[in-house]
């Protein structure tokens, strides 16, 4: 590993074109509420029962309006009076779905057998997101899940339930599986190729439990508001605002996978690039479909409509295609690829350093991926990723999966594999600049 010093950084970044790539782990300096996520569900649930949105175009297909209203209002309608323990208990459920199937090697022979495993090129599929769910220590641990990662549990079902296979039985009386099954009510399809993983994908991405799913991690991390507005966050008097803003300052470019604002506020004159959307201070429809929360007294309104969260495979690389290719008019916001969004910000600031803060890789392999076509594609000359690590482990888990997704053609493979990637304790950054 080659490690440097924050002397040995602030001469690369004197040196260099430099851009700013951060994670959750940059928001959690601000304020605690980003770092205990699924803690707060609770409490995120009963905010979104109260003041959710979730609404479909009025000039869309009324066929797909029906589905989409009538798979989440089910879900919403069997769940509306839940206590925290029975909200808490459909993720314990999911977790015994999860080691049902990974114990049941036949099963899993069946899903391979008939193409709904999905193995990447960089040796990574839905199985690896299933064995990380079913292999914390028990159903008390479930807070120990990366909360992106539950609605894989909905593709599974969908798959599992096409092989109608005798040689696999769902669990009894599990409630993770009785809100997928009641997000399905609505049977209308709109797949014309009618093959069986795009019904299952279909199923999967219009569940009424990954709608409540996508608003009620999206209601979490927004946090009544902490999420946009700076003055709320509990760690302010702890942190120097002016040496974090010099800090971000030197970078020629910031880009970010976090939905809040705190970026955009504390640095007004920089074009803040949001990876997986961000919370957004109007109405807004995406594949003509709005998820918004109302606020401040039900005076405000807050969208979710853009954001990509939750699994890799569906609710962030299937979702993100969707909402791109999604029809285009007066009415529906179009995201742009994460693709043109690294390139865009590499080639207009002939970028040739990344420093990677707060990220844990985790889920994320496509950006990592997408920095290096784009270096790649740009023909910059000596590219150099400083990735920070909060733990060794951290550090030593980038650089296996930094190694592992290159898998391109022979030129792009020895390109990236040139990439010059250098490691930095987080710690000694906040004591310099937070």
């Amino acid at each position: 590993m080659n490690r440097i010093n924050i002397l040995e950084m602030n001469k690369i970044l004197d040196h260099n074109s430099s851009l700013f790539l951060c994670g959750n782990g940059f928001s959690i300096n601000f304020d605690n509420d980003f770092g205990n996520i699924f803690d707060r569900i609770y409490e995120a649930h009963k905010v979104l029962i109260h003041n959710g949105k979730y609404t479909v175009e009025k000039h869309t297909n009324i066929y797909f309006k029906k589905k989409c209203l009538d798979n989440y209002k089910n879900v919403l309608q069997y769940i509306r009076y839940f206590s925290e323990d029975e909200l808490k208990n459909i993720f314990k459920d999911g977790y015994k779905f999860a080691k049902s199937i990974i114990e049941n090697k036949i099963i899993l022979e069946e899903l391979e057998k008939n193409d709904l495993i999905n193995k990447l090129t960089f040796d990574r599929s839905q199985l690896n997101l299933l064995y990380e769910i079913a292999n914390i220590e028990s159903e008390e641990s479930i807070n120990k899940v990366n909360i992106e990662y539950w609605s894989i549990l909905i593709y599974f079902y969908f798959a599992i339930k096409s092989l109608n296979s005798s040689n696999y039985k769902f669990p009894l009386n599990n409630s993770f599986l009785l809100v997928i099954y009641l997000g399905d009510v609505n049977k209308n399809t709109f797949i014309k190729d009618r093959q069986i993983k795009s019904i299952i994908q279909e199923s999967t991405l219009f569940n009424g439990f990954n709608t409540y799913y996508r608003l009620l991690f999206c209601t979490a991390i927004f946090s009544n508001g902490k999420g946009i507005e700076l003055s709320k966050l509990n760690k302010l008097s702890n942190l120097s605002m002016p040496k974090i803003t010099n800090f971000l300052n030197r970078y020629n470019s910031i880009m970010t996978l976090n939905y809040d604002n705190i970026l955009d506020i504390i640095l007004p004159n920089k074009n803040i690039s949001h990876l997986h959307g961000k919370f957004v201070n109007k109405e807004e429809y995406v594949h003509s479909q709005s998820l918004a929360l109302k606020y401040d007294n039900g005076n405000k309104c807050i969208s979710f409509s853009d954001i990509l969260i939750g699994d890799y495979f569906y609710n962030k690389t299937q979702r993100e295609v969707i909402n791109h290719l999604a029809t285009k008019n007066y009415y529906n916001k179009t995201p742009e690829y994460i693709s043109n969004i690294i390139r865009n910000e590499i080639n207009n600031n002939n970028i040739n350093t990344i420093v990677i803060f707060g990220m844990n890789v985790q889920n994320d392999q496509h950006v990592i991926r997408n920095i290096m076509l784009e270096f790649f594609y740009a023909k910059i000359q000596n590219p150099e990723i400083i990735y920070c690590y909060y733990c060794d482990k951290e550090a030593e888990y980038f650089l296996k999966e930094f190694y592992k997704v290159i898998t391109f053609n022979d030129e792009a493979a020895e390109y990236a594999k040139n990439i010059k990637v250098r490691c930095i304790d987080t710690h000694t950054i906040l004591k310099s600049y937070f």
